[in-house]
């Protein structure tokens, strides 16, 4: 036999026998103690009910006795009572409990005496409404069921239960004996009772697996828990006593229930005779029980295949552990250096284990030295490029923003220069021009020449203005902290909103909360929005949407967004649009100075703009400022 199955038996035995011993002692000693725990349960809980049932029975009797003492109050002097007076004495009696259905008196010769106390619909009183109710022919019963000869012999007594009253349900009489003070011998005081409230209480003491029975001298069932109503007496049949007697003294037993096993316990109820029941089944008075069972036996299975488990691990682990260092080596060999074995024991192959991957540490060390060094040199040259690509790309940005910056600032010289010597012949050419229209007759042939060229003599001076204004730096005059927002407010209202919605244009105002200030002039930063807002409107003639935004992406900056839907710029146009004199209207009907002016105008500021535009999609322009500090320091990064 192999050492795998030899340890897979061994361990079999080791885990399993010895479990299966202790399991069945104590399934035995639990059963045992059980069964003892539920007897002992059991009639204590009989005992309780009985002294209960007991206590009621007897407390109604007490009510009959002490009612008795007070008939003689019932008389008018010596005479007897009248029937009235006596009829009253019986109502009074019938009131004193809710379990009294019928009151009547008898003589000692068994004779009634006056009309028995009862209410066929007692419920039309607040007093009486838990009385049950009671037929005329039902009233009877009391007369025929009262136990009179053990009332005279023994002073009190009880009936046999019955089915009585138009509810049918479990009746008995009580009746109890008494010497009025005035002779006319001895009379029988006699109540029906209903025992619905004593049936209900026995009901309630009962479980889901315990069912608790109250029966009579007959051992008939008068209530059970599980019985909601009793319909007929049905005997019952006990362990220690033969069919229609009840055991002599209190008993507990097991024995069939109908088609249930079950252990009972029975206790009396003297002196009236009755017994009370507690049962409950055999498999629910045994169910701890048979769960110790079902885990003892669960448990030897578990612990049989855990044995036989580890058994046939223990014996494998010893092999594989040799097969792991000769593959360890052989792939060593074959230049993975990265392979270790399992240190996982302090015996001799664990210290073979251990120098082995101490060997292939200090050889995978070395390797990975080398590979660091090269990994380290490769990522330095990608960063490398990657930072001369940035820098190449900000410095190709900063450069085209310096030679427009020069070439505008150049063409503005130029415009000075050119604006003061077009300034004097142009003054003299538009004098002669409105002298001549002055001098002229309104319908002179002339006048049209005149008027066409004073137009374009105007024409001329307001380029001339244009050129001078780009020439001139005013960035610094008056310069004071602006509110972009209400800038840009104002400049709408100058573009007038009306006209911007008759034109089918929707105005979307997105401002930051709060928009830093920036500091500048008011007058040529509102002209330049009102360019661009005017661009947009003629971007759009077919209406859509105009979207101005602020925001500030960090501390020090301000950025102000003009964003249209409408036809865009193409791509090769797009460099040009802020070069002077540059457009692409068909009317050239401007002076094509807006886009210019409105770049030096936020070059004048210490900001920048920039363009994005798709065609048929819409042009954006991002004007970026410097943000206003409380020291009137401007920073643009």
């Amino acid at each position: 036999m192999k050492l795998l199955s030899k340890l897979t038996l061994l361990s079999l035995g080791v885990s399993a026998i010895p479990l299966a011993i202790a399991g069945y002692s104590s399934l035995r000693i639990g059963q045992g103690a059980l069964r003892s725990a539920i007897e002992e349960n059991e009639l204590t809980v009989a005992r309780q009910v009985a002294d209960h049932v007991g206590a009621e029975l007897q407390h109604l009797s007490s009510i009959l006795r002490v009612d008795a003492r007070i008939f003689d109050l019932t008389r008018s002097g010596e005479e007897a009572p009248t029937p009235q007076g006596l009829l009253k004495f019986l109502q009074l009696v019938y009131h004193q409990s809710d379990d009294f259905c019928a009151v009547a008196m008898f003589d000692e010769h068994g004779s009634p005496v006056g009309t028995p106390a009862y209410m066929e619909n007692p419920a039309t009183y607040d007093s009486f409404r838990n009385h049950e109710p009671m037929r005329p022919f039902d009233v009877e019963s009391v007369g025929l069921m009262a136990p009179l000869g053990e009332a005279m012999n023994r002073g009190q007594g009880i009936g046999p239960v019955f089915l009585g009253g138009p509810r049918r349900v479990p009746h008995a009489v009580i009746a109890v004996a008494f010497d009025p003070t005035l002779g006319g011998g001895k009379r029988i005081l006699a109540a029906e009772i209903t025992l619905r409230r004593l049936g209900a209480y026995v009901a309630s003491r009962s479980t889901t697996d315990t069912d608790v029975k109250l029966v009579d001298a007959s051992a008939r069932l008068i209530a059970a828990g599980s019985r909601l109503g009793v319909s007929h007496l049905e005997v019952q049949r006990f362990a220690a006593a033969r069919e229609g007697e009840l055991p002599a003294t209190d008993s507990v037993a097991e024995y069939n229930d109908g088609n249930r096993r079950v252990i009972g316990a029975y206790t009396t109820i003297p002196p009236f005779g009755f017994g009370v029941v507690v049962d409950k089944t055999i498999d629910a008075a045994l169910l701890p029980v048979n769960r110790i069972r079902f885990a003892t036996l669960f448990w030897i299975g578990v612990s049989g295949v855990i044995g036989s488990i580890v058994a046939r691990a223990f014996a494998r682990r010893l092999s594989d552990r040799v097969a792991l260092l000769t593959g360890g080596a052989r792939q060593i060999a074959a230049g993975n250096l990265e392979a270790r074995i399992e240190e996982d024991a302090s015996d001799e192959l664990g210290d073979l284990a251990h120098a082995f991957n101490s060997m292939a540490v200090s050889l995978d060390g070395a390797r990975r030295q080398i590979l660091a060094q090269t990994n380290e040199i490769m990522v330095w040259n990608q960063t490398l490029e990657k930072r001369v690509e940035d820098g190449t790309r900000e410095l190709r940005q900063a450069q085209d923003m310096l030679l427009r910056s020069r070439a505008l600032a150049a063409l503005g010289e130029l415009g000075a220069g050119v604006a003061h010597e077009i300034n004097n012949p142009l003054a003299g050419v538009l004098g002669i021009a409105q002298l001549m229209l002055a001098d002229l007759p309104a319908n002179h042939p002339a006048r049209p020449m005149a008027q066409d060229i004073e137009a374009q003599a105007l024409r001329i001076r307001k380029i001339v203005a244009n050129l001078l204004r780009f020439a001139q730096r005013q960035a610094g005059e008056d310069a004071k902290a602006l509110d972009l927002p209400r800038v840009l407010d104002d400049a709408i209202e100058l573009c007038g909103p009306t006209d911007l919605a008759a034109a089918g244009i929707t105005i979307v105002r997105d401002y930051a909360t709060p928009t830093p200030q920036v500091r500048g002039n008011t007058v040529p930063l509102q002209e330049a929005f009102i360019q661009l807002i005017r661009n947009a409107r003629i971007a759009m003639p077919g209406g859509g949407t105009l979207t101005i935004a602020t925001a500030a992406p960090d501390d020090g900056l301000v950025r102000v967004t003009v964003a249209d839907t409408g036809h865009g710029i193409s791509a090769e146009h797009l460099p040009r649009i802020f070069d002077p004199f540059f457009t692409t209207k068909s009317d050239w009907t401007g002076i094509g100075m807006g886009l210019s002016v409105v770049h030096k105008t936020i070059e004048d500021h210490g900001g920048r703009i920039e363009v994005e535009s798709d065609v048929d999609k819409g042009t954006t322009f991002v004007l970026t400022f410097p943000a206003y500090t409380s020291t009137g320091a401007i920073r643009l990064s």
